[in-house]
Formats: structure tokens, sequence, C-alpha cells
């Protein structure tokens, strides 16, 4: 694993901890407790604030706790094609309103993502879209999706890196910004930041 302060990702999503596991970092994750609602009718606005506030709720955590500290926070949201922004699915008809929608069209996955960097004072903010066109779906290969409840707890009620991946036709942009973190973003800060030190080795 990668030498660095402690880490801590403001979130319980296993695919962001998946993601953030690729680059080889040492991380804790402390999940945010924040109410993931809208806060402003602009997308970028909005996702950029929730990724804050992700972070800033664990920063209160653990403020007592430790001296130095990187807190990474991300929001992801979808918008449909009407421009209209959906986040997770309610319940199983939600979800297939979602993918009715979606289905021959193209949607934007919007993700904000901050990082927190303690005792340095710093704080790095970006909003990467990625754009997904679905295929045409039938009613058939919408229901028998939601029959594996994959669609629980993903924005736009789809997983690109599960079985999601068969109702795309293509994506223009960062497949792991889909995911829910953009990883190459997450990367250049750090290594912006802390420089050579992110590449040491713990021993």
């Amino acid at each position: 694993m990668l030498k660095l302060q402690k880490v801590i990702l403001a979130s319980a999503s296993p695919a962001r901890k998946s993601l953030l596991k690729k680059i080889g970092l040492n991380f804790q994750v402390i999940a945010s407790e924040i109410e993931e609602r809208v806060l402003d009718s602009n997308p970028r606005v909005n996702v950029l604030s929730l990724s804050f506030q992700k972070a800033k709720s664990v920063e209160m955590k653990i403020l007592n706790h430790f001296d130095s500290y990187t807190i990474i926070g991300c929001d992801t949201i979808v918008i449909d094609p009407y421009q209209r922004m959906i986040g997770k699915p309610r319940n199983r008809n939600h979800a297939k309103k979602m993918l009715q929608t979606l289905a021959g069209n193209y949607h934007t996955v919007m993700t904000g993502c901050t990082i927190i960097i303690q005792p340095d004072r710093k704080k790095y903010q970006t909003v990467i879209s990625t754009s997904v066109k679905f295929r045409v779906l039938s009613n058939d290969e919408i229901e028998y999706y939601l029959n594996q409840e994959e669609w629980k707890n993903r924005a736009g009620g789809y997983a690109i890196q599960g079985l999601g991946s068969i109702l795309i036709e293509e994506i223009q942009g960062d497949y792991y910004n889909i995911v829910g973190l953009p990883v190459h973003w997450v990367w250049q800060t750090l290594l912006t930041h802390f420089g050579t030190k992110i590449l040491r080795k713990e021993k």
C-alpha cells in the first residue's frame, strides 16, 4: 500500500471503496451521515455542495482525534434527457421509470468531488461529467434488470460496473466517473499536493 498521511473516504459506497483501492492507497472508510438531497437547481453546484458537506461532516467527526488527514468526499447524480436531476430510486417502480426514461437516450452522469487536506488548510474541488447512451430496452429487459435488484442505492437506478453494463451503448468521457469516483482526478490532485511522497510504499 502507498504511504501517505491518514486518508479517509467519506462514503460507504462499495464501488468508491473499490476504485480507491485500485490506486493502492491505504485508507479508512468513515461514512458521511448527511442527507443526499437537492440543495441547488444547478446540477454542478448541487453535486459540489454535497461532496463538500460529506467531506466536512466526516472532518467534524475526527477533528479532535487526528492532526493530519486527507478526506475525500464525492456525490454523483444523473441528469436525464430532459435535463432533470435524478438521484437514487425510492423503490422498484421509481427505478423502472428511471430506466424507461433513459432507454434509447443520452444522459449525463455528474460527480462532484472534494478533497480536504489538513494541517495544510487545503481544499480541492472538481465536477466531472460523462455522457452515457442507453440502448433501446424492451420491457422484458428492464424487468430482468430490476429483478436482480442492482438498482438499489444507485444514482439513475443502474450500476455500469455490474449488470448495468448490458444497458449501455456508448459512453463519452471518464468511465470511473460513472462508477462514482473520478480516479484520475483524485490521483493527480494527491500527486500535485504531496509530490512523490504518495509513491512510497508502506514498510
